[in-house]
């Protein structure tokens, strides 16, 4: 009897480890009738149940410009600012969604961060180089992907489950679809956008 409650352990500890079932939603999105690169599509979940985010993600700033241009990130996540320029820069946002932040003006080599709570487009620019603009959407939820230059894409590791996919192109659009991802197999998905 006494190695029940270590036998019971070890079962709990295997049915933890064991993958869930998850599924590949994957497909092509047009935006106007023609192929959309560089869209992001993106799945939020009927319920509130994202996982942790990922700790960190990186926009740099090179060659005067961020990179990338857009960034996908999933609420929580905090955001490193690099700077591999030679000179100084100053990034700041004036979106709510990102609280307004302002992390001053640094050198070359340097870097700043800031954790974006607040799901919705942030706005990102220098106040030194006013040419200089980048776009952070902070996702509900962790299932996105940016298109290929022929419109396809790929989101992997998505729990079964009813979700709405959305697109966001030079800002969120209104079109968005009601889909639901198998328990067993792969979902196709193919997204046609009028603006």
């Amino acid at each position: 009897m006494t190695r029940l409650p270590t036998v019971l352990a070890a079962a709990a500890s295997l049915l933890a480890a064991w993958p869930s079932p998850a599924a590949t939603v994957a497909g092509t999105v047009e935006v106007d009738g023609q192929p959309a690169a560089e869209v992001i599509v993106y799945l939020e979940a009927a319920g509130n149940t994202a996982p942790a985010p990922p700790p960190r993600a990186v926009m740099d700033q090179k060659n005067l410009e961020f990179v990338p241009r857009v960034l996908p990130v999933v609420r929580g996540t905090t955001i490193e600012f690099t700077n591999s320029d030679d000179i100084q820069h100053n990034v700041f946002s004036p979106s709510a969604p990102g609280g307004k932040f302002d992390l001053g003006t640094y050198g070359p080599g340097a870097d700043r961060s800031v954790t974006l709570e607040e799901p919705g487009e942030v706005l990102v620019l220098c106040n030194i180089h006013m040419e200089m603009e980048a776009r952070i959407l902070v996702l509900r939820d962790p299932y996105f992907a940016r298109t290929a230059a022929d419109g396809s894409f790929q989101i992997q590791a998505v729990p079964p489950g009813t979700y709405t996919a959305k697109v966001w192109q030079g800002g969120f659009l209104a079109d968005t679809r009601a889909v639901e991802v198998p328990a067993d197999g792969d979902l196709a998905l193919s997204l046609r956008v009028e603006r």
